[in-house]
Parts: C-alpha cells; structure tokens; sequence
C-alpha cells in the first residue's frame, strides 16, 4: 500500500502516502477491503518453507521450540520448559515421540488435514472482515496507516466463530507500500453468547494482539501471538484463554522440504538445536 487510494468530494485521487495533504480523506473501507484480499491471496499462493524458533506460553507454562515448515505439515522440536534446557533424557524422548509421528502416515495425514482446516477457516473470517467492521482513519503511526475499526451493524455472521465480531472493536496498521496486514489490536466490548448462552460465552474485556513482519521478497510470518480471554463452554466448564506466541530467527529452506528432512534439520543446524545465546527463557530478536 506504498499507493493508497484517498476520496475527495467522490473522486480517486492516488499518491504516495507520505506526500499526502493533510486535508486528503484516507477511504479506510476500501483501504481495509485490499488489506484482507492481499492476506487471503498471500495465504493462498505463498508456498515457501521457513525454519524459525517459537516460544509458546500457555495457562502459565513457557515451552521454547524449534519449528520447520513442510509440504506436509510443521514438525517442531522442543527445546526447553520455563527457560530450562531439556535434559539429554527429555531429548531423547522429545526425539522418539516426533521419530514415532513420522513413523505414523495417519498421524502426519491428521496433522496436515487440521492444519488446512485451520487455514481454510482463517481465509473465511479474513474474507468477512471488511464487511464485518466499519473503519476510519486515525493517522500514522510512523510510516504504518492506522485503522480503527468497530462493528457493521448490518453485518450478519453465517457462522458461530463471526458471531464475536459483533462484540469487537480495535485498530489495525498497515504498510502504505505492500498493502499488507502488519498488527491488529482488538477487544470484546461486551459478552458473546452462543447458543443463547447455553453452549458457552465469552466475557467482556477479553483482548488479542497479533503481528506480522515481511521477512523480504515479500513474504510475511506471523511473528507475535497474545490472546486474554475467560467465559464459559460446554454449559458449566470455565475457560480462562491465556495465549502467547512469539517467533523469530526466520531461516528459509528449500523447497520441498519432507518432514523426515525436516527432523534433521532440527537436530543437526546449530541454529536450531539449543537454546538462543541469550538464554532458553526468550528467543533471540527478529531482523
């Protein structure tokens, strides 16, 4: 988005986003409409393969892996719980329980067939985005655009996952010159219930932050995860969602990397196979 589109009295206007007037009326909806085409179709034709390290905390517990893309699903190898190293004996079994998942053409088939699951899922909330929400400029922050967004009154979820999005509003930055997607900041303003409460809700007050970074030639991953919620599932169980993900130390890999290469990979490459100088309890920096 280094071109963005500006409206003035109903007629186009292009130019670069920093020699914009300040007078000039960003047209956030078809601003936000291209941002969720460009992530859909990124998502859709970006094939690449990546190495990088992620470090997970979930429910109070950290767990630093080692994660590497394949044609046939993500193979990731633990490398340290709470910022303790694995023991050789906790590496051995580490390497036995992925040894047996290799071993296993249905469990890698499982994997797969979720991970495109999740993936088709993901394009489909991301389609429905800019028909969900209203947006309005709210200047720039660096050389990012800001976005906030609120709900579309008229907007109707055809699933339970788009019902949330009547319940939240935030903001999003964009990169003026790819047209991409680089943070998205939201919160539930009031309580989602589902199955007029029955099957479960959601509290009011829950928060999401989510990042991304082009690691060059244009491709971009997903580089910060943090998610707070609490509600109700399943009548009765309490759930308390805390959710954090960091990754880093983005390496690409060929392609056609097979999960069997994949394991090696994380067993052999020094990148990989320890914790960060800087310690197992955070990765090291991104580029």
């Amino acid at each position: 988005m280094g071109i963005a589109l500006l409206i003035i009295v109903g007629q186009s206007v292009v130019a670069p986003v920093s020699a914009l007037p300040a007078k000039l009326q960003l047209d956030a909806g078809r601003l936000a409409r291209e941002i969720f085409e460009n992530e859909v179709q990124a998502q859709i034709n970006d094939q690449s393969l990546w190495c990088y390290r992620q470090l997970k905390e979930e429910q109070g517990k950290k767990k630093l892996f080692a994660v590497c893309d394949t044609n046939d699903g993500e193979i990731d190898r633990l490398l340290a719980v709470n910022g303790q190293e694995l023991n050789p004996k906790q590496r051995e079994a580490e390497d036995q329980r992925i040894q047996k998942m290799l071993d296993d053409p249905d469990q890698l088939w499982q994997q797969q067939k979720k991970s495109a699951e999740d993936g088709k899922q993901e394009r489909e909330l991301l389609k429905m985005f800019p028909d969900a929400f209203r947006f309005e400029y709210a200047g720039m922050q660096g050389n990012l655009i800001k976005l906030n967004f609120r709900p579309n009154p008229i907007f109707r979820p055809s699933n339970r996952a788009a019902q949330v999005f009547h319940h939240m509003e935030g903001s999003l930055l964009v990169d003026g010159e790819q047209k991409r997607l680089t943070e998205i900041e939201g919160r539930l303003t009031s309580p989602v219930k589902f199955g007029w409460g029955l099957l479960g809700h959601l509290d009011d007050g829950g928060t999401f932050l989510v990042e991304q970074q082009d690691m060059g030639s244009g491709h971009w991953e997903l580089t910060r995860l943090d998610v707070e919620m609490n509600g109700k599932a399943l009548f009765f169980k309490t759930i308390a969602v805390r959710e954090k993900e960091l990754n880093t130390d983005f390496q690409q890999v060929p392609e056609g990397l097979r999960p069997r290469q994949a394991f090696e990979l994380l067993r052999q490459n020094p990148a990989f196979r320890t914790c960060p100088e800087d310690g197992c309890g955070k990765a090291q920096g991104t580029k």
